[in-house]
């Protein structure tokens, strides 16, 4: 866990909805994907995410955390694909791209608010 300043970390949440038929279903409708990230770089410094297992939280975590949020979407969903055989694998890379738009748009609506 870090040391997290606003205004100089973001926190973006992103939320994908599993299949019926995946088990995480039965506890959690939705994932929930944490990210803290530097505003000014788009780095990841900080992920959480509702997983049931902890082992699980802490493998999604070691994929995103250090990645850049904006440039390197294509890499956390490879890795994902790669390396993450549960069953809510593509439900992470949906939860992770919804991330990354609420990002852009509060980038976006920052750098319109400063012009």
């Amino acid at each position: 866990m870090g040391q997290w300043l606003p205004g100089k970390h973001i926190c973006v949440v992103g939320t994908a909805r599993p299949e019926q038929r995946n088990p995480i279903y039965l506890t959690h409708e939705l994932i929930v994907l944490i990210l803290v990230v530097e505003r000014e770089t788009g780095v990841i410094v900080g992920c959480d995410i509702n997983m049931v297992c902890s082992l699980t939280r802490e493998f999604i975590k070691s994929v995103f955390e250090g990645k850049n949020l904006i440039r390197d979407i294509e890499e956390i969903r490879e890795s994902i694909q790669e390396n993450y055989f549960g069953a809510s694998a593509k439900t992470v890379v949906m939860a992770a791209r919804s991330a990354r738009m609420k990002l852009l748009d509060c980038l976006e609506n920052r750098k319109n608010e400063h012009q």
